[in-house]
């Protein structure tokens, strides 16, 4: 028997609506954020660390993290510590994350294990430049150089190389963003996983 793939699809609408039609949270700094649960395997005591290097090196920067979870005290406790404390702001869980994710300047993450993040379909979705550890299901997303920027799991001081060039190259770091807008929407979208399934019905029929 012939068997024919559909990936999986996501509804992007809610995104593609904000994106197009809210206006992002109010800043004043450029805006390094992340979205997610507060657990083991997101890592965020390593973005804590990196946010704590870029901050002696460059001027006006903060850190949004939106989420909950087990490790939330511990990393705020720990937060509670790095001299740049001021700029890191710990935001829970919030109703209206998707103004916060279009108001970031970059989208990153550090986890050691995922799926494919819908957080970084959302990201993508958003127009959101992306800087992330390099791993499995992440990769589905993020091409380094193409969809955004890639650093070795672990690799501290190569994602710093990688936030310093997001920094600095704002126009860049847009090409690559709009590049993942396409991306995800011709690969993840459920828009196109719909339009997928109705072709194969069609083909179908036709038999």
């Amino acid at each position: 028997p012939e068997l024919e793939y559909i990936q999986n699809g996501v509804d992007l609408s809610e995104v593609e609506h904000a994106r197009d039609n809210i206006s992002g949270s109010p800043k004043t700094k450029f805006t390094i954020g992340f979205i997610g649960q507060m657990i083991s395997r997101k890592n965020i005591k390593d973005l804590l660390d990196v946010f704590s290097s870029i901050h002696k090196k460059r001027d006006n920067i903060e850190l949004v993290l939106l989420g909950d979870g087990d490790e939330r005290s511990q990393l705020e406790v720990y937060a509670n510590t790095l001299s740049c404390i001021d700029d890191i702001h710990f935001l829970g869980y919030r109703d209206d994350r998707l103004a916060y994710l279009k108001s970031f300047d970059i989208f990153a993450m550090t986890s050691t294990l995922e799926g494919i993040p819908r957080c970084l379909m959302e990201a993508c979705a958003m127009g959101v430049p992306v800087v992330s550890y390099d791993i499995d299901g992440v990769d589905q997303l993020i091409t380094h150089n193409i969809t955004g920027l890639l650093a070795p799991l672990k690799d501290k001081a190569a994602l710093e190389a990688c936030m310093l060039r997001a920094i600095d190259e704002p126009e860049q770091m847009q090409t690559l963003a709009n590049a993942a807008i396409a991306y995800v929407n011709e690969h993840y979208a459920a828009s196109r996983m719909a339009r997928e399934y109705l072709d194969l019905f069609h083909r179908l029929a036709k038999r």
